[in-house]
């Protein structure tokens, strides 16, 4: 499930709760692509690169994005939409 709020409360929690670093941006939107991490993107690749798609397109390949249990059960320490590392 995707759902911003959510993701971003369930990231801060599970900080707090594992007494970890919070690296991600505490809005959900990235500061390198300004796409926010908590959202679905679709993506296919065209001669040889990757292209963003509707996330319901049928002709997506992959979706980027972080759903709300995987922010609640894991260390966010980059995007997952332009693989930025907000550790470094």
């Amino acid at each position: 499930m995707y759902d911003v709020n959510e993701s971003i409360n369930a990231q801060k929690k599970y900080c707090e709760d594992n007494q970890a670093p919070h690296f991600a941006p505490h809005t959900g939107r990235c500061w390198n692509c300004n796409q926010n991490i908590y959202q679905p993107i679709g993506w296919k690749y065209e001669g040889g690169r990757r292209v963003r798609v509707a996330y319901d397109s049928p002709v997506y390949e992959h979706v980027t994005g972080i759903t709300t249990e995987k922010a609640g059960r894991e260390l966010v320490t980059g995007c997952p939409h332009c693989n930025r590392s907000y550790c470094d």
